[in-house]
Formats: structure tokens, C-alpha cells, sequence
């Protein structure tokens, strides 16, 4: 017969949206190994500059970046960024 323990504490993992960003795809990939909320990989960010709209300049964000929902384990904190306007949102 299986004991139940009623005093046992009860761990919750925080549920929402992170937008993650790592150093490359590598590390994304092994950081979110096993990861069992939503991905959504956006890879390299483009910054455009529209200055002259004829010839828009595309410059290369630094970092690999990844979008996800559901749990937010602490091993995902190190990673988070928090975007003033991000690129691409859950809908």
C-alpha cells in the first residue's frame, strides 16, 4: 500500500512567458533540453535601419533568441531578458 504524506510541501514552478536570450543555438538547445512548455525559436534579431528606405541596413543583434511559455524553472533565469517592445509575442 502506497503511504501518503499529507504534510509533504507542495513545489510549485512559476507558469508564464520568458523571452530567453543565449549565446548561440547550441547553448539553447541544451539549456532547454527537457523543456516542456511552449518554444518559440526567433534564432538571430535583425535591428533595421530605415533611414534612407531605399537602402535599409540590417544589423545582427547579439545572442541566439527564444521565446517561451509555460513553466519558468530557475535554471531559465540566467537567460531572460526583459524587451521594452519584443519582437514577437504568444497570442
Amino acid at each position: 500500500m502506497e503511504e501518503i504524506i499529507e504534510d509533504a510541501p507542495v513545489v510549485e514552478v512559476p507558469y508564464g512567458d520568458l523571452y530567453l536570450k543565449f549565446a548561440d543555438e547550441a547553448q539553447s538547445i541544451e539549456v532547454l533540453d527537457g523543456y516542456t512548455g511552449s518554444v518559440d525559436v526567433l534564432g538571430i534579431i535583425y535591428r533595421v535601419d530605415n533611414t534612407d528606405p531605399e537602402n535599409p541596413v540590417a544589423t545582427p543583434e547579439e545572442g541566439w533568441h527564444v521565446n517561451t511559455r509555460g513553466e519558468m524553472p530557475d535554471t531559465l533565469t540566467p537567460f531572460a531578458v526583459h524587451p521594452v517592445q519584443p519582437r514577437r509575442i504568444w497570442a
